[in-house]
């Protein structure tokens, strides 16, 4: 039904537009294709998206949005034009197009062998076949069927009208070799993407995936690919580019058709980037591209950029094991930085009313951001959204919108809609809801895993003279706005690492973060720099080398944690080694965030807590208890989660 009613619309619109001025259907065409630039959400995604790919480095999103307003008045103005194809002869063609360097179809013609026009659905490509035929030259034409038949047999009478002959992919194929061989002229369109049977080449410096059949049958037939481009230059008027010759017998390299059809793609670049609005954008032009590239918002906190690094290494993980090289993702890492604490509130409470609409309107964004974070982000395209807390919550949705990308947030997103993102990673205790985009994990995500823990460990242990067989791990932490590192609580842990030490001949591996206090780094750096125990001192703040946690976390048998960060406590609870946390002094009265996390891990047997005071007492009794160590799963299934993301 649908199939018939096209074919009486197409038929009974061509009756129509015959009758009426070109410049007439024209500028009906450029107001209905605003219309379907906003009714035609699906597409308009896809084109916004890959212009977005093209172009983030070189053009704001206001600008990439009037680009995507205008390809679709352009696609709907060559559909006018497809309903006027009876119209044009020598004479229509004479006036509205303008053909630069006729000489090349004319000697191709002359030179006693085939000829293929290979074109791109750039400007209107359907009438570049007849302006061929009109001016002389008789094309025949490669054309994908369409699903309904009857509308597809009066697309192609349209094109037929002035001398042109359409045949079909697929089995009519070899109908166009034998074409080629008989010397004459076929007319190809090679732009879209080719999936995994495609040859991949470099196209806008991505890897790209494209159909590289037409030059096997150029060189199978001998004949000469002439690249030809039409470019609308105001209403019906067009030019069309005969561009040089792609000639196998010039080339002998084995990889002949490969560079042919680099040289081919670069053209077509060059095109698209002189007038993005005239090529068709509106396909998933990069859909089999091996490269992805995962954003990853920072909020300053090296605690969240972990969480976050650990599930963008996921995302590369599930993609080695589909058969990607570690390096076709791409991990991006920026920093969201905000105008104001009032700028953060208005861009958080702007994000829950952020829509598909929002691609190309990042005015809010740009008002609330700092400059140099701003253009940063919008700057980068990505497939992929990974931010951890509410802090970066708000720009992870803008970006999900602005890219058309899927997204993680990590723990509650704050005020924020859970249904604003594609996954929401949670710990149990933030007592999650049961949502199909939602995982409950014990613990944060983290980057220690035996891979990483082994690698550095290695390391680590060709620097260090590790003489006991006995170790003891540290990592020690700082401030946040439940707890305060004093020094007389450090003084006491410290006397607890050294106890354990002594009682049982052990050697220590300390280090602290990039959030211990500078006072509390003197303390440690003057109790431990030269003790007998202790084999290496790490100071964040003023070294920390790549890997140092996971190094430590292989090495020693037991390690003691201060309890102020959960990051910390899950990566060593993840080293599957005994955890003693120790806690630190409140700012305030209350049961904390922090303690309720500690008070379930420890009742799910994960810890030991205690106070430093009593660190040393516990350590030698949690080492002495002969018990298997639990292990947490959230790795697996947090990984299962992003899998069914990708």
């Amino acid at each position: 039904m649908i199939d018939f009613v096209a074919y009486v619309l197409v038929r009974v619109l061509n009756i129509i537009f015959s009758v009426l001025p070109v410049s007439f259907t024209l500028w009906l065409g450029r107001r209905l294709g605003v219309v379907a630039f906003w009714v035609n959400k699906k597409r308009r995604l896809i084109a916004y998206a890959n212009l977005k790919a093209a172009f983030a480095n070189e053009k704001s999103p206001k600008e990439l949005r009037a680009i995507t307003r205008r390809v679709y008045q352009n696609m709907v103005q060559t559909f006018m034009e497809v309903l006027n194809l009876t119209k044009v002869n020598r004479k229509y063609v004479d006036k509205y197009v303008d053909i630069v360097n006729m000489e090349r179809i004319e000697n191709a013609a002359k030179s006693g062998r085939g000829t293929v026009l290979l074109t791109a659905h750039f400007g209107d490509w359907e009438l570049s076949s007849l302006v061929s035929a009109a001016v002389g030259f008789p094309i025949t034409v490669l054309v994908r069927e369409q699903k309904m038949k009857r509308l597809n047999e009066v697309l192609n009478r349209l094109r037929e009208s002035n001398g042109c002959k359409v045949i079909s992919k697929g089995m009519d194929v070899k109908n166009l070799i034998r074409t080629l061989r008989d010397k004459e002229i076929v007319g190809i369109l090679a732009d879209q993407d080719a999936g995994k049977s495609g040859m991949l080449v470099n196209f806008f410096g991505r890897p790209t995936s494209s159909h590289y059949g037409s030059l096997e049958i150029a060189k199978r037939t001998d004949s000469i690919i002439l690249p030809t481009f039409i470019m609308r230059t105001h209403g019906p008027y067009h030019k069309l580019f005969l561009e040089e010759y792609i000639d196998f017998r010039n080339m002998q390299s084995e990889d002949s058709v490969r560079d042919n059809l680099q040289k081919y793609m670069s053209l077509l670049e060059k095109y698209v980037r002189q007038y993005p609005d005239q090529w068709l954008w509106l396909h998933k032009r990069w859909k089999s591209t091996p490269v992805r590239t995962v954003l990853v918002l920072s909020d300053g906190k090296a605690g969240h950029m972990n969480q976050s690094l650990a599930i963008a290494h996921q995302i590369q993980k599930v993609r080695i094991t589909q058969g990607y090289k570690d390096t076709d993702t791409k991990i991006v890492v920026i920093d969201v930085k905000y105008k104001s604490k009032f700028a953060k509130t208005a861009l958080t409470i702007a994000a829950n009313f952020a829509s598909w609409r929002c691609h190309g309107r990042m005015g809010i964004m740009k008002a609330c951001l700092e400059k140099d974070s701003y253009e940063a982000l919008m700057r980068t395209y990505s497939e992929y959204v990974v931010s951890c807390g509410s802090g970066s919550a708000c720009a992870n949705v803008f970006m999900a919108r602005e890219n058309n990308a899927k997204n993680i947030i990590i723990m509650k997103p704050g005020m924020i809609g859970l249904s604003h993102f594609s996954l929401a990673i949670i710990p149990k205790h933030d007592k999650p809801p049961s949502r199909k985009n939602v995982v409950t994990t014990t613990l944060a995500p983290n980057l220690i895993d035996r891979d990483s823990m082994h690698n550095y460990g290695e390391k680590l242990r060709d620097q260090l003279n590790i003489e006991k067989n006995i170790v003891l791990g540290a990592m020690i932490g700082g401030n946040n706005p439940d707890f305060t590192m004093t020094k007389d609580m450090v003084n006491k842990a410290i006397s607890g690492l050294i106890e354990f030490c002594k009682a049982y001949d052990a050697d220590l591996l300390l280090t602290t973060s990039r959030r211990t206090p500078k006072e509390i780094e003197e303390l440690i750096k003057e109790r431990l720099g030269k003790h007998r125990f202790c084999k290496m001192l790490v100071i964040a703040n003023q070294k920390n080398a790549e890997g140092t946690v996971a190094g430590i976390l292989d090495i020693c048998d037991i390690v003691a944690v201060s309890g102020e960060s959960v990051s910390m406590v899950s990566e060593a609870i993840h080293s599957g080694k005994k955890v003693v946390v120790f806690g630190l002094e409140k700012r305030k009265e209350g049961f904390t965030k922090y303690e309720r996390v500690l008070d379930l891990l420890e009742r799910e047997g994960y810890v030991n807590c205690v106070h430093p005071s009593d660190l040393g007492t516990r350590l030698d009794k949690v080492w002495r208890t002969v018990r298997a160590i639990k292990k947490v799963d959230d790795r697996d299934r947090t990984l299962e989660a992003v899998k069914r993301l990708l």
